[in-house]
């Protein structure tokens, strides 16, 4: 029998709900054990519709000896805590994004779980859909010459006056909810980390919360990534590279269901034409794309040291933009990356 790794729901957010728990069923390679609430009546119920057990506290899970790894997807402002208990319980850890509110918190989590060689992942999902290995390779191949302008959009009409994204204590952001994409793929697309950037976040006066915002990181070698989000728009969730041939645009890029086929769009303008090329992608579950990933990791002991060093490195240097971001709004000015230590 196939060896799985045994996991642990710490919370009943809808993205667990929605997404995450049946992703981690449908694998091979993952249990889904049990699950905990603040709520206990709540993570029974859940429970129950799951098939799976119900733990009276979050401490409680963290206990269970029956369960190898957590899945986080709490407010921003709980991940600390929780990811350095996780930690010190000796689980191995995804958490939902973004991982840390500042550079400092994103060292503290990877140290603890370095110290006992723990497996930490952030759930940027988008990271493991096919479409964005077809526009690395497009670009590898020099299919739109040399890249030298990202720019993304992504944002929601807004929520319900209660939802939790409104509420500054959880670290509510759209910055850190929402734009944390764009820099994310931003940084995966160009294969290098931003020099500075500029951001303008546009702050609720009732909730102190920022709403939308836009920003500009600055990449070696001339390349720059523009973008805005915002939880008070028209939905939008794309991103298009602009290169010396050609145009890529992504439409679905960070938040697509499994069912869909994406179509990337290569536009080139040729003897006073446009020409269009659809370039089909297949359909994929995100969710079970890096779950499945996280638990091969967890089980495949022999050269992680190497791998899980690479995604430390990728969540501290997540982290370094996005505070260099919300320094670059506060202080109205450029901020160049090496500032923040």
């Amino acid at each position: 029998m196939k060896k799985k790794v045994r996991i642990g729901i710490l919370g009943c957010a809808d993205v667990a709900k929605r997404h995450a728990i049946k992703a981690f069923q449908s694998l091979d390679n993952a249990k889904v054990v049990s699950i905990s609430s603040r709520d206990y009546s709540k993570a029974r119920k859940w429970a129950s519709d799951f098939g799976i057990a119900a733990e009276a506290s979050y401490d409680a899970l963290l206990k269970n000896k029956n369960i190898d790894a957590v899945y986080i997807p709490l407010p921003i402002s709980l991940h600390k805590k929780w990811v350095l208990k996780a930690a010190r319980a000796g689980k191995h850890i995804i958490c939902e994004k973004s991982l840390a509110e500042s550079i400092k918190s994103a060292k503290e989590m990877v140290k603890a779980c370095r110290s006992k060689g723990l497996v930490l992942y952030e759930n940027f999902m988008c990271d493991f859909h096919p479409q964005h290995e077809k526009v690395l390779s497009l670009i590898k191949r020099g299919g739109i010459g040399q890249p030298f302008v990202f720019r993304s959009f992504y944002g929601f009409p807004p929520f319900d006056k209660d939802n939790i994204r409104y509420n500054k204590k959880l670290g509510a952001s759209a910055l850190y909810d929402a734009g944390c994409y764009i820099v994310f793929m931003a940084r995966k697309i160009f294969g290098k980390e931003p020099v500075s950037v500029v951001c303008n976040l546009s702050i609720d006066k009732k909730t102190g919360v920022d709403i939308k915002g836009s920003m500009m990181l600055e990449f070696p070698g001339g390349q720059t990534a523009l973008g805005a989000f915002s939880y008070d728009s028209a939905y939008q969730n794309n991103y298009s590279l602009w290169g010396g041939k050609a145009i890529i645009n992504v439409e679905r890029a960070y938040s697509i269901s499994p069912e869909t086929k994406p179509v990337i769009k290569l536009s080139r303008f040729e003897n006073y034409k446009d020409i269009v090329h659809g370039i089909e992608a297949p359909a994929a579950d995100q969710f079970k794309l890096i779950f499945r990933d996280f638990c091969d990791t967890i089980l495949h002991k022999r050269g992680r040291g190497k791998k899980i060093d690479r995604i430390y490195s990728q969540l501290i240097a997540q982290a370094k933009v996005l505070e260099a971001l919300c320094l670059a709004s506060k202080g109205n000015r450029k901020v160049r990356l090496e500032e923040i230590k």
